[in-house]
């Protein structure tokens, strides 16, 4: 039975796809890029980082290949998205009662590509303040997602509060490149994606969304061992 559950934030428990794409637009102008010398419209992946993200974006543009302005480009857009997030942000259908629910039988985590501030933000907006007992976000690691650092780290942080059963843990992300970071941690994986389960090759299971899902169905679903 799922005993731990470690969820990213953007498109698991929050829609930060709009104000994503409205952060780094800001960046882009900031920096004196118009939106005419972007991709229409450019890409945003599931489970990246702020940095793939704004190199996804200029992949035509001559600073793609400049690392230093990728890096501030991508602070700059993650200031931007806090700010954006405060006013606001549409919660994933499902995700908060799913989550206040398991808080009374799971321990819970986040591993997330956002940077803390903006973390805060949405749990305070999601009313899920202390329902978490970790939290790793992007300033808690070198290695971004697909590499299994974030998740090493929140497991590691978890025992030294108590023992765990890594086998009860699992993951849920938007999108194949989280569900690699959690399988290379050795976790099994749900992708929440309303689009299918096209392109996703590593996930143990995909849903649409978490409406109507509780630790007990997706127990169901993934056939969690029970802890001992």
């Amino acid at each position: 039975m799922i005993g731990v559950m470690l969820c990213e934030v953007e498109g698991v428990l929050a829609n930060t796809n709009p104000l994503r794409r409205a952060a780094l637009l800001r960046a882009f102008a900031d920096e004196g890029i118009e939106s005419s010398d972007l991709p229409q419209p450019f890409p945003l992946r599931h489970g990246v980082d702020a940095r793939e993200m704004v190199r996804d974006a200029l992949r035509d543009h001559a600073l793609a290949r400049d690392e230093g302005a990728l890096t501030l480009l991508a602070h700059r857009a993650d200031r931007h998205l806090t700010s954006l997030v405060r006013t606001g942000l549409t919660l994933a259908p499902g995700a908060t009662a799913m989550l206040a629910g398991a808080a009374s039988r799971c321990r819970l985590a986040i591993v997330t590509t956002l940077d803390r501030a903006t973390v805060d933000s949405v749990l305070a907006l999601a009313e899920l303040d202390g329902a978490f007992e970790v939290v790793v976000a992007a300033e808690d690691v070198v290695m971004a997602k697909p590499a299994p650092d974030g998740y090493r780290r929140a497991l590691e942080r978890m025992r030294r509060r108590r023992p765990l059963d890594e086998r009860t843990a699992i993951a849920i992300e938007p999108g194949d490149v989280g569900a690699r970071a959690a399988r290379a941690a050795g976790l099994r994986c749900v992708v929440i994606s309303p689009e299918g389960g096209a392109g996703i090759a590593h996930a143990d299971l995909v849903l649409p969304s978490l409406a109507g899902e509780s630790p007990g169905s997706l127990d169901a679903l993934l056939s969690i061992p029970a802890a001992g």
